[in-house]
């Protein structure tokens, strides 16, 4: 006979039931030299504090009459999509993509090839019409892989702070540099 059922056993006898609800453990005056059993106490929600992360609205297609406005923005070199997804009139989402080609057709018009997925997500949660980053409404998919629940918050505050002082330069001396000669042919 091999021990684990006795073990099983001895486990199970060190606990009983007394509602659906409710479970309590007893310690055994005498355990068994071999078991040593201590009373355990659980939490019933471990992560309760832990704010719950919004779900994100998968992008919708395009062309969806949902969509207010897509722009390239060539500074960044992404591609932005602006959308109500509530019929308020505001957008209330955006999303923004990389993009790897982008070109002027024959009227000037920027055609813009994109990677599949966003990479970053703005979600309005309070629906004041405003993203805002501290309130937690910018997220970012390393994937780019779609909504996928693996996108977490952004927090870009880092880039947002002022500039710091920067190098100082003096001139030199008077003696140091002279103006070059007035040529005529230069207009002087």
């Amino acid at each position: 006979m091999t021990p684990f059922p006795f073990l099983c056993m001895a486990l199970l006898g060190t606990f009983h039931l007394t509602s659906p609800d409710e479970t309590v453990f007893t310690y055994q005056a005498n355990p068994p030299s071999s078991i040593h059993v201590q009373p355990v106490a659980m939490n019933t929600n471990p992560f309760s504090s832990i704010q719950t992360r919004p779900k994100l609205p998968v992008e919708p297609d395009e062309f969806d009459p949902r969509e207010i406005n897509a722009y390239y923005d060539w500074r960044n070199d992404m591609f932005f999509r602006e959308f109500d997804l509530t019929g308020s009139g505001s957008v209330n989402f955006m999303t923004a993509r990389r993009t790897y080609k982008v070109w002027l057709d024959e009227f000037g018009t920027p055609v813009v090839l994109t990677v599949g997925d966003p990479v970053f997500f703005w979600f309005d949660l309070n629906g004041n019409g405003k993203f805002e980053q501290e309130l937690g409404e910018m997220f970012k998919d390393s994937y780019e892989d779609g909504v996928s629940g693996n996108e977490e918050p952004y927090d870009n505050s880092d880039l947002q702070e002022p500039a710091g002082p920067g190098p100082e330069w003096n001139p030199p001396p008077q003696g140091g540099f002279t103006q070059p000669p007035c040529d005529s042919r230069f207009g002087c």
